[in-house]
């Protein structure tokens, strides 16, 4: 059985300007971040708990997160001789909760569940015929390419484009070239909102949608922008 890859919008400097130097915990307010993904992340909740339990859970959470934060490179992707590493990962205190906490954090503050295309097997770039020379073929491939780093147990946040990538996509786009593909259609739709509203694109695998699809959408785009567009070939919710 394939995973469920689906491409989302995604603010980029939002994430660089501010979400990382949260999670770095040198801005913002941690803590009650981590609250409130504790109350949608642990099964049956923590409403039970005491307030010291969940004090406890709450700061061992903060300081894992900032640990493995600090760890990364300044674009907040694992260093490549450590993408691999299983063993790394597994040794790592709270890793299984850091991959979570940051595919939470980033659709909390600066990407938007809905609206999202599915990519399946193929990926994005398997939906056009396209050089493979080409500098539109080089950022498709960034798409389609994992960093395993943040995907614990094969799921989660598997790679994103900045804004500035999507600019330079946008810009070649005529290399983007398909045949009766709906998909194709839908992700030519997105990269113009993209581009226009200077946001990049994220990719998740398999990611905890339940709670991912109850925070605030259109934040990043408007709703009246969707109500007027065609949103054939894309996953949407109003």
């Amino acid at each position: 059985m394939s995973s469920w890859r689906t491409l989302h919008l995604f603010d980029s400097e939002e994430f660089h300007e501010n979400v990382i130097p949260e999670l770095q915990g040198e801005k913002g307010n941690l803590a009650e971040i981590c609250l409130d993904f504790l109350k949608v992340h642990v099964t049956g909740g923590i409403f039970h708990l005491s307030k010291s339990e969940i004090n406890t859970q709450i700061e061992s959470l903060e300081r894992n997160i900032i640990n493995i934060s600090k760890s990364l490179n300044k674009e907040f992707k694992k260093e490549i001789e450590y993408q691999d590493n299983v063993k790394y990962s597994e040794a790592t205190e709270g890793y299984y909760d850091f991959c979570r906490f940051f595919e939470y954090i980033l659709f909390r503050n600066c990407a938007d569940f809905f609206p999202h295309i599915p990519l399946y097997r193929s990926g994005m770039g398997g939906n056009f015929i396209i050089d493979r020379n080409s500098l539109s073929s080089s950022i498709l491939d960034e798409i389609d390419d994992w960093n395993y780093f943040f995907r614990c147990d094969m799921t989660g946040i598997a790679n994103w484009l900045t804004n500035e990538d999507v600019e330079l996509l946008y810009l070649d786009k005529e290399n983007l070239h398909f045949e009766n593909n709906v998909h194709a259609e839908a992700f030519l739709r997105l990269l113009e909102i993209a581009n226009k509203n200077k946001l990049g694109f994220i990719v998740g695998i398999d990611m905890r949608e339940d709670s991912l699809k109850g925070l605030p959408q259109n934040r990043l785009v408007g709703q009246k922008v969707w109500e007027k567009m065609d949103t054939t070939g894309m996953i949407f919710r109003m």
